[in-house]
């Protein structure tokens, strides 16, 4: 409407440059045009004027109008052939969903013909043959999307998908991290590309998966730092089997301090640390680990840490260690098992009667079938052990490997571990879980009467074989 405005308003002004007027008369009006002369008076000349440019208006229209009708005609005929394209579209989405798979094709095609759109076409190939089951001819469709910037992260997830169908969790990664380079606001490749990193034990990568989703924000804080620990001492494991101490070591340490309630990040750098003959260092992890969360993994290397130390020292230095939690279960059965060396029976049956009640577990009916057998009372004695055969084993003490050092996880505890306490903070045991041995099964397998055998002095595993030890018994 402006541009027809702006054209009257240059033919009027035209048509005016070519009259000439003269005004003789106020009132008058003498217009001359190319040898014509009009006198005539101003109002009647204004009137002409309004009726021309009124006249010429709408035949300024009727030309636009007939100027524009080719164009038109085109956009008319183009968004018609777009709607029916849509409409093709939307049939065929429709149709592949319903599992009517020949009319979902019939319909891409058409889609295709009609719009110039590759990318929605390419989308609907790509289901209409993942719905019937064409995992090569969705493969071909999506691969199509990787050349358009805009389709390439759906490509991805789509060839992924696909790859994991078939089994083929290299490719299936590979996707994923592609797509987790390729795009900063998607959630999905951070969550696949990390989680078939750690299905394939591919620590030091999911490790690297989980910093690009930290950074984005994709996973919550907390839950990122437990489970970068988790990844880190699993790491740190692998480089133990791999014979490549220092580095293992540096790990350990480091995923300790970033979780010092991880107790298996703790227990494996102090066990690597004392290997390299640092225990200062070692005993000053475990201390911060026994306050972070006593168990009794900890315990158990803390006690032997100094070799050749006399029973009084070793004493000492425990119930310094146990003082640290002092109201945890473990420190009470620390002090329990420091009396019963001692010979104080009562002491060591009262430190153990707050345990029970924590927890009546077949550990600490073992622990009170000694203080039985200490005192003489066999028939007590015989009494806890038929208890402790029947009582609930205890979670933590099964991280206690009777064949090797603690917390021997397999790739795929590990694996577990990430969620397990990345995710929600709990510490799984593994070999519980599958039925395995644990510390207390060579002990509850051993005849009662060895058990409860009259013994002097303040030792009281002396007709115990020498693998197991009950005064270790935490």
């Amino acid at each position: 409407m402006l541009r027809l405005a702006f054209l009257l308003i240059i033919a009027v002004m035209a048509m005016l440059a070519s009259w000439q007027i003269v005004t003789t008369d106020p009132g008058t009006v003498e217009v001359e045009w190319f040898g014509t002369q009009v006198s005539t008076s101003a109002l009647f000349g204004l009137l002409i004027l309004v009726a021309m440019i009124a006249v010429a208006l709408p035949l300024l229209r009727l030309v636009m109008f007939l100027m524009d009708a080719p164009g038109r005609i085109g956009k008319h005929s183009q968004r018609a052939r777009v709607r029916r394209g849509q409409e093709a579209l939307a049939l065929g989405l429709i149709a592949a969903e319903a599992g009517e798979f020949e009319e979902a094709r019939r319909h891409a095609d058409k889609a295709e013909d009609l719009i110039d759109e590759p990318r929605l076409a390419l989308l609907l190939q790509a289901r209409a043959a993942e719905v019937s089951g064409d995992t090569a001819g969705a493969e071909r469709a999506y691969s199509g999307m990787l050349q358009n910037e805009d389709t390439e992260v759906l490509g991805r997830k789509g060839l992924m998908a696909a790859a994991l169908k078939r089994g083929d969790r290299t490719a299936a990664r590979a996707h994923a991290e592609a797509a987790l380079k390729a795009s900063k606001t998607a959630t999905w490749p951070f969550q696949y590309a990390f989680d078939l990193a750690v299905q394939a034990a591919d620590w030091e990568n999911a490790i690297e998966a989980l910093e690009i989703g930290d950074k984005r924000k994709q996973v919550e804080d907390k839950g990122a730092k437990r489970r970068r620990a988790v990844l880190m001492s699993a790491q740190a494991a692998k480089l133990e089997r791999e014979r490549r101490a220092d580095k293992a070591c540096d790990m350990a340490q480091k995923a300790f301090r970033i979780a010092p309630g991880f107790v298996p990040a703790g227990a494996l750098a102090a066990r690597l640390l004392v290997a390299e003959g640092k225990a200062e260092r070692a005993a000053s992890i475990m201390e911060e680990a026994w306050e972070n969360g006593p168990h009794p993994v900890l315990a158990h290397a803390y006690r032997d840490l100094v070799p050749g130390e006399t029973r009084e020292a070793r004493a000492e230095r425990m119930r310094t260690f146990a003082e640290r939690r002092r109201d945890h279960r473990e420190s009470k059965i620390i002090l329990a098992e420091l009396a019963m060396e001692r010979g104080d029976w009562g002491g060591a049956q009262a430190a153990l009667e707050d345990a029970y009640r924590e927890n009546p577990s077949s550990r600490i009916c073992i622990l009170f079938a000694q203080v039985a057998r200490g005192r003489g009372d066999e028939n007590g004695a015989r009494t806890w052990l038929a208890q402790a055969a029947a009582a609930p084993r205890e979670a933590d003490w099964s991280d206690l490997d009777p064949e090797g050092p603690a917390f021997m996880y397999d790739d795929s505890d590990w694996a577990r571990l990430v969620y397990v306490f990345g995710d929600g903070g709990q510490l799984i045991h593994p070999r519980m879980e599958r039925g395995g041995n644990d510390a207390l099964g060579p002990v509850l397998a051993l005849p009662t009467a060895v058990l409860t055998a009259p013994q002097t002095g303040a030792r009281h595993d002396a007709d115990l074989p020498d693998e197991v030890e009950i005064e270790e018994v935490r």
